[in-house]
């Protein structure tokens, strides 16, 4: 795979679109109605076509193996600050307005890394990582940062985000897979966005996405959410508020 691999910007290969914007993840279905989410992806051909990379084979170049979204976010400081506790709806709605002042600032946020399914465990993932932090560089930025959807954190619902993070294997390395990738990377974890993604609906529409009743007041477990979702009856309407973690890699 990675000696036929090859990997492109959406700029450089715009005939992909379609296959990017078609190719599926694992995402439960619920984070799909993730409103900054739906907003930033009718974006990205027009406005973020340069910091969206897609992967391909040699033999076979019009399929997409791979996709990797990304966004310069006009960051003043330097990481850790300035970094949002909306982490990933606060960096879409900041390279939003940091395109709209034509400010460029000094740092690029990673928002996405998507495989095709029968290729996930092969090591695809951490090549694009690999091609995120090139792209960044490339284009002159000095700071990567990402707010990681830690994947292990759904089994750990109940367990808060910083307690989760502080799980290591006995090599003193993120429990977490994704986590570890990054710091195998040469990232560094440097702190916790406690509201990154924001979803809400009505109780109809939760148990449409879920299949669950929601018919109590108080914290649903749902599965694929990294924390309970909030449901009140009395006002219909139920709210995830998912905790994602920061990270951050100077690369000059």
């Amino acid at each position: 795979m990675t000696e036929d691999l090859r990997v492109a910007t959406l700029a450089e290969r715009p005939e992909l679109t379609g296959g990017v914007e078609a190719l599926k993840g694992n995402w439960p279905e619920f984070m799909t109605h993730e409103p900054i989410g739906e907003r930033f992806h009718i974006d990205v051909a027009r406005h973020y076509a340069g910091f969206t990379l897609v992967a391909f084979s040699a033999d076979a170049p019009d399929k997409v193996l791979a996709r990797a979204h990304s966004i310069p976010v006009g960051l003043a400081d330097t990481p850790p600050d300035g970094l949002p506790d909306t982490g990933w709806d606060g960096m879409v709605r900041q390279a939003h307005l940091t395109r709209l002042a034509g400010y460029k600032g000094d740092a690029v946020c990673g928002l996405e890394v998507m495989v095709r399914p029968e290729l996930r465990g092969s090591g695809l993932g951490t090549e694009m990582l690999r091609a995120l932090h090139a792209n960044t560089r490339a284009k002159g930025f000095r700071h990567f940062v990402a707010p990681v959807r830690p994947p292990g954190k759904a089994d750990a619902p109940h367990v808060s985000m910083s307690d989760y993070v502080a799980r290591s294997t006995a090599a003193g390395l993120p429990a977490d897979p994704l986590l570890r990738a990054h710091v195998r990377l040469g990232s560094d974890i440097v702190g916790i966005a406690p509201a990154s993604m924001v979803v809400p609906g009505s109780l109809d529409q939760w148990r449409q996405w879920t299949g669950l009743p929601f018919d109590e007041s108080g914290p649903v477990v749902v599965p694929g959410a990294l924390t309970p979702v909030h449901c009140d009856l009395f006002n219909g309407f139920a709210v995830y508020v998912e905790p994602n973690v920061w990270v951050h890699q100077r690369l000059s």
